[in-house]
Order: C-alpha cells, then structure tokens, then sequence
C-alpha cells in the first residue's frame, strides 16, 4: 500500500474532529460573547466634579452692579446686575484673586473697569475692585474677589454653591457679603 493515502485519510479524520470540536464550541451558551471587564467598586464618596468650562474664553469687562436678590432655598444672596449668581473661592486671600487659566475657563472672574455700583442692601463703600495678574481689574465684595460659574446656564441658578474644585470651595455670598456654607 501506498503511503499517500494513508497520510491523506489521517490528515481528513483530523481535520474532521477539529470542526466537531470547533461547532461545539460556537454552540455552547458563552460562545461569541466578549469577555467582560470588572468594573473598580463604588465607594459612597462623591468624586469631583468635573468642571464645565466657559465658552467665553474672554470674560466681559465693563460696568458691573451688585445687587441683593432672594434665591428661595438659599435665601438673600448677592448677584450681579444682571441677575446673575455671584460667588467667592475659599482659597482667595483679601484681596488676592487666585483662579486663573483653567480655574478661570470654569469660574469667570467679574471684570470692571471702575468700582462697582450697589443696589439696595448693597454697602457701596464694600464693593471695590481688586487688580489681577494679568493687568484686569476683578469685582470684589468685602475684599473677596467674585466670579460667576461657568455651570449656571439661567440668572437664577446657584449650581456652583459649595463645590470644591481648584484647590477650594465656591459659595455664593449672603446679603451680609458672607460666604453661604
């Protein structure tokens, strides 16, 4: 007997049994699924947010006026004349604004170019401005330079009170100019 057939009929079985094995394979439930990824566990604290950056690369500058308007839930607070929320970093100095480029995409600094005006409940002689290190002039209130929250999308949101992004928490200012906790 030849060899050849012999190698050809051993070469066919084989093959035979490997797609028997490969269609039992494809049949078996988990066939054709991908293999799934463990998600990291969830803890109960709460990550930072991730901050939402302003597509006002340039923030105004201009007349600015403060004002006392009541926000419901977080009572009488200080916004600007527009209507706008108002709020102060906690890692400001007196006087010494301390967000700028990234910080600032997200909290934009209220720019004037003169000391602002007050509304009623306003102390005027409390309202200044303060310079900052790019030559502008930043709206403070008490010796705390205001920002507005690139997050607000209406005059009356507060979604920036009590966020801590930048090294410090953002609150809104009370009518007695003190930061809201």
């Amino acid at each position: 007997m030849h060899p050849l057939p012999l190698v050809l009929l051993s070469a066919a079985a084989l093959t035979a049994c490997s797609a028997f094995a490969n269609q039992a394979a494809t049949e078996s439930p988990t066939a054709g699924l991908t293999p799934s990824t463990v998600a990291a566990p969830r803890t109960e604290a709460t990550g930072t947010p991730t901050p939402i950056p302003s597509t006002d690369r340039i923030p105004p500058i201009g007349d600015v006026s403060l004002e006392i308007d009541d926000r419901g839930d977080v009572g009488q607070i200080i916004v600007d004349g527009s209507g706008r929320t108002v709020y102060v970093f906690t890692a400001d100095g007196p006087n010494d604004p301390t967000c700028y480029d990234v910080c600032a995409d997200t909290w934009l600094p209220i720019l004037a170019k003169g000391d602002p005006a007050g509304g009623i409940g306003i102390d005027v002689a409390a309202a200044s401005t303060t310079p900052r290190r790019d030559g502008t002039n930043q709206v403070a209130y008490k010796g705390q330079p205001l920002y507005r929250y690139a997050g607000d999308k209406d005059d009356r949101d507060v979604g920036g009170q009590g966020l801590d992004l930048f090294g410090g928490e953002w609150h809104v200012l009370t009518k007695d100019g003190k930061p809201l906790a």
